[in-house]
């Protein structure tokens, strides 16, 4: 019999930009864990409601591959949390300036020109990334999130790109 806890309604707020995705997730697990999975498109919100059977482990990774849609992953990518090994970190920018311009310059720094810099840090960390308005958020298996987030503070911190390349090829080298 699972607790109370799973009892209640779990909602998810998302911003309107993430409609389509949210809608394709909701199709995907919808009944899937053992709960109902609704999308409110007047609200704004994905709503689970838990069903009898569903358990604490599925209610939790269903809150974070919503939370992932939320962010701006994909559903193919949110999915992979179904996956032990694998995890969701956010990093909230504003944690490390509280100036407008410097949080531009930072992710600037993280986005790079063209993209560049995000998708080497995912092709080199083997992770997922957003760059939303004040966060980053990465998603993968554990060890690698783990990479890839020094990584973006390295950035953070005035690090150079090239060296914060090196760093993440080190550490997967170590890690394999």
């Amino acid at each position: 019999m699972a607790s109370d806890y799973l009892r209640g309604e779990i909602l998810q707020p998302i911003e309107k930009k993430r409609i389509k995705a949210a809608r394709e997730f909701v199709k995907l697990v919808d009944g899937r864990f053992g709960a109902r999975v609704e999308l409110d498109e007047k609200e704004l919100y994905i709503k689970v409601k838990p069903g009898p059977d569903v358990t604490v482990d599925s209610v939790l990774k269903l809150r974070e591959m919503i939370k992932a849609i939320a962010l701006g992953f994909t559903p193919e990518q949110a999915l992979e949390l179904e996956n032990d090994e694998y995890t969701l970190v956010v990093i909230d920018l504003k944690e490390y300036t509280d100036k407008p311009n410097h949080l531009r310059r930072i992710k600037g720094r993280i986005i790079g020109e063209e993209g560049r810099a995000r998708r080497t840090i995912e092709y080199l960390a083997e992770v997922h990334m957003v760059v939303g308005d004040n966060y980053v958020a990465i998603l993968g298996k554990m060890e690698d999130v783990e990479i890839a987030r020094r990584a973006v503070e390295m950035l953070i911190e005035g690090k150079k790109h090239n060296t914060v390349y090196k760093f993440i090829q080190g550490a997967k080298g170590r890690g394999s």
